[in-house]
């Protein structure tokens, strides 16, 4: 898994704007809205570096909630969210994401454009 992983991590862009709190991890500036807290945020970075996800390339990812499911956003390249080997990695990480940092709580996968508006959602794979 980790191989893909930095495949994966070669595959972003950098997003700007008004997107929440920002916070870095090894290159990865991490934004995270008004409904995660400090807490859930520095678990998701340090998540990030221990998985290898955050490796000192640029990367951009933001971090939201809706109701009872986290929403983990992140810019990739165009036509990515079409490919179907990455669906089946994003789901993948989803659901490693809900049971290694969120204790089994839902999450979802945005594969985002450059400005971290959703292309489409992945929601995590079920075990």
């Amino acid at each position: 898994f980790n191989h893909l992983l930095l495949v994966l991590s070669t595959l972003f862009i950098v997003a700007c704007g008004d997107l929440g709190t920002e916070k870095n991890y090894n290159g990865t500036q991490l934004f995270y809205t008004s409904d995660i807290t400090d807490a859930e945020a520095d678990k998701v970075g340090e998540y990030l570096v221990s998985s290898g996800f955050a490796d000192g390339q640029e990367k951009t990812v933001q971090l939201a909630k809706t109701g009872g499911t986290y929403e983990f956003k992140m810019v990739v390249k165009k036509g990515l969210e079409q490919d179907q080997e990455y669906a089946t990695l994003f789901k993948n990480f989803a659901a490693e994401m809900s049971r290694d940092v969120f204790g089994g709580a839902q999450v979802d996968l945005h594969a985002c454009d450059e400005n971290l508006e959703t292309l489409r959602v992945f929601p995590m794979a079920m075990e």
